[in-house]
Parts: structure tokens; C-alpha cells; sequence
């Protein structure tokens, strides 16, 4: 257990880190508050695309093995490998109270039949369909990654600030408090005796004063 020096240098100290600590947790409150509020809006505009997408999930899930059924695996793997494209991101960097976030901007993925790299005369409806859908999907998967990104980056950001929160508020602070308390009482309890002592002094002084005046007189 850490021994307490009850001096008035350490009191300073003792006020001055739980200055720091008490500050320290505004700073801490005030930049989770602005994370929260980034936080809520992002998974607002999530929440809506993200419902969209699993639709789309569901619906080509059913498209494809529809397709599977109908025109075989083979088929249908081939044309994946036929329609294959490069896509390019554009990646930005952005701060919410120092915690990193980006953007992402890319084009529209989804082409029309002819730029698809297969022969539209060869291929059933269905496995159109399928890209068609499929396309659509990709770009809305690409338009809301960032989001899911920053969402769970921003997550685990609050997770450590509410961490370090919680441990200002319920260990560092009170400690300081109780430190400071001691401090303080042991150095009113001190300048209590102090005074105490000195006023005994100066009666003894008074008595010896008293006790030698007759004396001098007889003198």
C-alpha cells in the first residue's frame, strides 16, 4: 500500500492530478459525444441500405439456382469468369475527434448486356438476369462498405473511451478525492496541535512570567 506524505507540496500535487483527471474526463466525455452523434448517423444510413441488400441477397440467391438448375453449374461458372471486371476505389481520409475514418467513391459497376464480355444471342435470360442483379448488389455492397467500416471503427473507439471513462470515474478520481481528504485532515489535525502547543507554551511562559515578579520586588 502507497504511504501518504500528509505535506502541503503533496496536497498541490494531489489537487493538481485530480484537476487533470476531473479535465482529462470532460475531454474524454465531449469526444465520445461527438463519436455517438457520428455514430447514430452513420448507422441511420446503413440501417436502410443494409435492409436493401439482403433483399437483393435473398432475390439472387433464388435467381442463381434457379439458374444452376436450368442451365447447369458449368454454365453458369464460366459466364461468372466471362463477366469478370477491375474496379477502382477512391479512398479519402477524414478525422472525427482524432479517430480515422474514410470514404470510398468507385463507378457504377453495373453494364449494360453487350459490355458484359459474353455473347447476349448464347446466353438464356436467366444468367442475364443473374448478372444484371448481381452487378446492382456489388454496387450497393461497395456504396455502404465504408459506412460498415466507420461504423465498427467508431465502435470500438467508444468502447475504449467509455473503458477509460469508467476507470477515471470509479478508481483514479475517488482515489485522488480520498487522498486529497486524508491530506487535507491530517494537516488541519497538525496545525490543530500546533496551535494547541503554542498556546500552552505561552501560559507556561505567563506563569513563569508571574512567578518571577515578586521575586524581583523583594530584590
Amino acid at each position: 500500500m502507497e504511504t501518504i506524505k500528509a505535506t502541503r507540496d503533496e496536497l498541490l500535487r494531489t489537487r493538481q492530478e485530480l484537476a487533470i483527471a476531473q479535465s482529462g474526463k470532460q475531454i474524454l466525455e465531449k469526444k465520445k459525444e461527438a463519436l455517438l452523434n457520428r455514430f447514430l448517423a452513420m448507422v441511420r444510413q446503413y440501417k436502410g441500405r443494409r435492409e436493401a441488400l439482403v433483399a437483393d441477397l435473398k432475390h439472387l440467391k433464388d435467381l442463381l439456382a434457379l439458374t444452376r438448375a436450368r442451365d447447369g453449374s458449368i454454365t453458369l461458372k464460366s459466364m461468372a469468369l466471362a463477366t469478370s471486371q477491375d474496379i477502382s476505389l477512391e479512398i479519402t481520409r477524414d478525422t472525427v475527434m482524432g479517430t480515422k475514418i474514410f470514404h470510398a467513391q468507385h463507378p457504377h459497376v453495373t453494364r449494360d448486356i453487350l459490355s458484359r464480355g459474353y455473347n447476349p444471342a448464347s446466353t438464356s435470360s436467366r444468367i442475364e438476369a443473374c448478372a444484371q442483379v448481381a452487378e446492382q448488389l456489388l454496387d450497393k455492397m461497395l456504396d455502404i462498405a465504408h459506412l460498415e467500416h466507420n461504423i465498427k471503427t467508431i465502435g470500438r473507439e467508444m468502447r475504449s473511451l467509455n473503458s477509460k471513462i469508467n476507470a477515471l470515474e470509479e478508481n483514479i478520481i475517488p482515489a485522488l478525492k480520498a487522498k486529497k481528504r486524508y491530506i487535507e485532515d491530517v494537516l488541519e489535525q497538525n496545525e490543530r496541535e500546533e496551535i494547541f502547543r503554542l498556546k500552552m507554551v505561552k501560559r507556561v511562559q505567563e506563569r513563569k512570567a508571574q512567578n518571577a515578579t515578586p521575586t524581583a520586588q523583594r530584590a
